[in-house]
């Protein structure tokens, strides 16, 4: 039984370390190293306002541009925006009616609050795309939260 332990013990190094070994170069497979890999939250103005959270209706002002790692703030092509448009949008938090990276990103806010939110494709439109937003597309969304209704 010990020897038994030793070489699994052995093996389970040998991959551990193998796995590990790098020849030093850098990956050069850009279309995995340039997408976000988790949703970045960053408060731009905290609000003084009543805080928003799971089952209330929120409303906002938001802007959304394609996120560009080469572009200033990363912020690449804007796609839309509800205050060019003198529209708000309202949605229920948490009940899977917008994007993952906004049922995520949006509890916490308080009225008043702007907030920036990176959000990796796989927390926005997914692998395939969708209402014209092209598969595998990094989002940032800059969020304001006008009410809770």
């Amino acid at each position: 039984m010990t020897s038994r332990l030793f070489f699994v013990g052995l093996f389970a190094a040998f991959f551990l370390l193998t796995g590990c070994a790098s020849d030093g170069a850098e990956s050069t497979d850009a279309s995995t190293d340039d997408y976000l890999a988790d949703l970045v939250i960053t408060d731009l103005v905290e609000g003084d306002g009543q805080m928003v959270g799971a089952g209330q209706r929120a409303e906002v002002h938001y802007t959304l541009w394609y996120r560009d790692t080469s572009a200033e703030n990363d912020r690449g092509e804007m796609i839309q925006s509800s205050k060019e448009a003198n529209r708000t949008f309202a949605f229920m938090i948490g009940q899977g009616s917008v994007i993952d990276g906004w049922d995520q990103g949006v509890p916490g806010m308080k009225v008043g609050g702007t907030r920036e939110l990176q959000v990796p494709y796989r927390l926005a439109y997914g692998e395939s795309g969708s209402m014209g937003i092209p598969g595998k597309s990094d989002l940032i969304f800059e969020i304001e939260l006008v009410s809770i209704q």
